[in-house]
Formats: C-alpha cells, sequence, structure tokens
C-alpha cells in the first residue's frame, strides 16, 4: 500500500491492498454527549504523533472526561523499568499541545502493570478532566526506557466536543 497527499484538497490517496490499521484510531457515540475515542498499538508500533492526517484527533476545546489503558496483550522488555506514557500532542505538529504524560502517567503504567494482560489501568494525567485548549490533538505513547519486547494495548479515551 502506498498514501499519496493531495495538497490542495488536504486528503490522503491510497494506493494497493489497504491494510487495517487500529494505531491510528476511531471513534465511537456513547449515550448523551459523551465521545470516545480508542487507539490500539503494538510494541513496535507505538502512535508517536507524526503521521500527519492518518491519526483519530481529539477536536479542539474536548474537554478529557477519562483514560482508560486495556493491556491486551502483556508487555515485556529486556529491563526492569520500562513503564509506558501516554498524552497529546498537536494534530498539526505545532507545539501548542505537548503533555507526554496527560492521559496516563508512568506511575500508572508502570512495568508491573502493563505485564498482565486484562488489566485496566485508569489515567490521571495533568489533561483528564480539563480541556485540552484550541487546537486538536492526537494521542502519543512511548516507552520510559526504549527496550519493549512484546505487548499490545488498546487506550480508550472519553471526551466532550466544545459546545458551539
Amino acid at each position: 500500500m502506498s498514501l499519496e497527499e493531495a495538497g490542495t484538497r488536504g486528503v490522503l490517496v491510497h494506493y494497493g491492498a489497504r491494510d487495517t490499521d487500529e494505531k491510528h484510531g476511531g471513534f465511537s457515540t456513547k449515550k448523551g454527549q459523551v465521545k470516545e475515542m480508542s487507539v490500539t498499538f503494538d510494541y513496535n508500533d507505538l502512535p508517536d504523533g507524526t503521521e500527519a492526517g492518518l491519526s483519530a484527533q481529539l477536536p479542539a476545546n474536548a474537554s478529557i472526561v477519562s483514560a482508560r489503558l486495556e493491556v491486551i496483550t502483556g508487555f515485556t522488555s529486556t529491563s526492569t523499568t520500562t513503564d509506558l506514557t501516554i498524552g497529546v500532542a498537536d494534530a498539526d505538529g505545532g507545539s501548542n499541545i505537548t503533555d507526554a504524560d496527560g492521559l496516563v502517567a508512568a506511575a500508572e503504567a508502570t512495568q508491573t502493570a502493563i505485564a498482565t494482560a486484562g488489566n485496566l489501568i485508569t489515567g490521571a494525567g495533568a489533561m483528564v478532566g480539563t480541556t485540552i485548549g484550541a487546537e486538536a490533538g492526537v494521542v502519543t505513547v512511548a516507552p520510559t526506557v526504549d527496550d519493549l519486547l512484546t505487548g499490545r494495548a488498546r487506550l480508550i479515551v472519553e471526551y466532550l466536543p466544545a459546545r458551539a
């Protein structure tokens, strides 16, 4: 598969077979006004916010209600100190929103917590309970030590869109 950006329309054109990639996320609507975004990722393909136009975006001025990390396959690493940090970055690559652990901090997604499949980790980062600001944001995930060997997880972010 290859991608080509049509700059005049701001869209991506796909050529060839198209693989499904949950890393870029998707949305679902819950009852009421709360929306839900989920991003599924593997240890060797973490969302880093650098693929403009592909990743699901939290809308500008959205208020984060909650962030939960569901461990699908336990994470392993070569060290004993690898935790995950999960945050939000500017959707357009800028630096107005940059909070690397604004959704789930390393103290919550510790190596022990992410090692067991089925664990559900509740995020309490600085952006939970507040608005993301005037720009759209994308999810970023990073290990505290770059030595992950296995693992798969799904991040679920509940948010309220800005009122018009």
